[in-house]
This record gives structure tokens, sequence and C-alpha cells, in this order.
């Protein structure tokens, strides 16, 4: 099960690359973010532990690293895997981002559901923050 949320970005990909591929710029669209380590460089298979707001530190996996295109990564929770996908869409006129988030469990039920939906609730600002930070500052 999963939501996405996608938006126009009057930008380059390569702009919008550069929010995704520095951690450190994360702070800026992740607002409930309140501490990023990541373990190698920003690709497939390397390891970090994020911190939000009122949770504790969670691991996670960048599963897929494809500059300029996307990155996804995985958090392990009691209810199941949570991935989360960054994607950079363009064609010749335009460039959209989109952020993906997916359950991946053996049962759906509706605490699921809304373990899903709380989860999701901030994506829609956070890319409308990043819209903001790479049209106004690169």
């Amino acid at each position: 099960m999963e939501f996405s949320f996608m938006a126009q970005v009057n930008a380059t990909k390569e702009q919008v690359w550069e929010n995704y591929a520095d951690i450190e710029k994360w702070y800026v669209w992740e607002e409930d973010l309140k501490n990023i380590t990541l373990n190698g460089g920003f690709q497939t298979g390397s390891q970090g532990v994020m911190e939000l707001e009122g949770m504790p530190p969670m691991e996670y996996l960048l599963t897929s690293v494809k500059e300029n295109e996307e990155f996804w990564d995985k958090t392990v929770t009691p209810i199941g895997s949570i991935l989360f996908g960054h994607e950079i869409i363009s064609n010749n006129t335009t460039v959209h981002s989109k952020h993906t988030v997916r359950l991946e469990t053996d049962e759906i039920n509706n605490e699921k559901l809304n373990f899903l939906k709380q989860v999701f609730s901030d994506v829609p600002d956070a890319i409308m923050l990043l819209k903001s930070k790479v049209e106004n500052n690169g």
C-alpha cells in the first residue's frame, strides 16, 4: 500500500538532485528532522540513522540511488517496512518532484492504513518546501 504526491518544480533535475544527495539539505524540506547520519556515500547500500521529532532514532538503508533520477530508502518497523521514494520526473519542458511512502506488509488492516496516512501526512509540505528552496536558492 502506498501514497504519492507530486509537484512541478521550476528548476533543473540537477538542482533538485543536489537537495536529495546532500543529506544536510534534508533539514530544509524535512521539517521534523532532528538528526541524520549516513555511513558511506549517497549510494545504493549505504546505511544511516535518522531521528524525527517525537520519535526514537531509526536506521535506514538506501535501497536505490540513481543520480538525477531517484532514490529510495527503507526503514524496518514492527508494522512492516516503510519505503520512501524520491523521484525526479522530467521531460524537455518540465521537472516534477514525486515523493512516495510505501508500506510493505503481509497484512493490510485499518491500523496499518492509519499508520501509513500519518507517515505520509507531511509529504505534500515537504515537496512544497523543497520546491520553494530549489526555485529560490538553487
